[in-house]
């Protein structure tokens, strides 16, 4: 397997240039990490962030099932705030 195709293989299963993935994945990476924190907070304070890890991920995965990518590399705290009305 030639070297650049370790980095472009996976990325272009889903459509997508290295560069394009490589912000979507580190959009969802920043995502995560900010649900951990949050979690994390709630764990010392419980009166903290009692929803926001798990809206951040169940938006984290509507993105991705619906494929609306762009969503998860924008600086909202949640994603697609539109699942949280449709899980309601």
């Amino acid at each position: 397997m030639a070297l650049t195709t370790w980095f472009t293989a996976h990325p272009e299963s889903e459509g997508e240039t290295y560069g394009e993935h490589f912000r979507v994945a580190m959009g969802f990476s920043r995502q995560l990490i900010g649900a951990g924190l949050a979690a994390a907070v709630h764990a010392l304070l419980p009166s903290f962030h009692k929803t926001t890890a798990s809206q951040r991920i169940h938006s984290l995965h509507h993105c991705l099932e619906t494929g609306n990518r762009s969503a998860i590399m924008g600086m909202r705290a949640v994603p697609c705030p539109e699942t949280l009305r449709e899980a309601s």
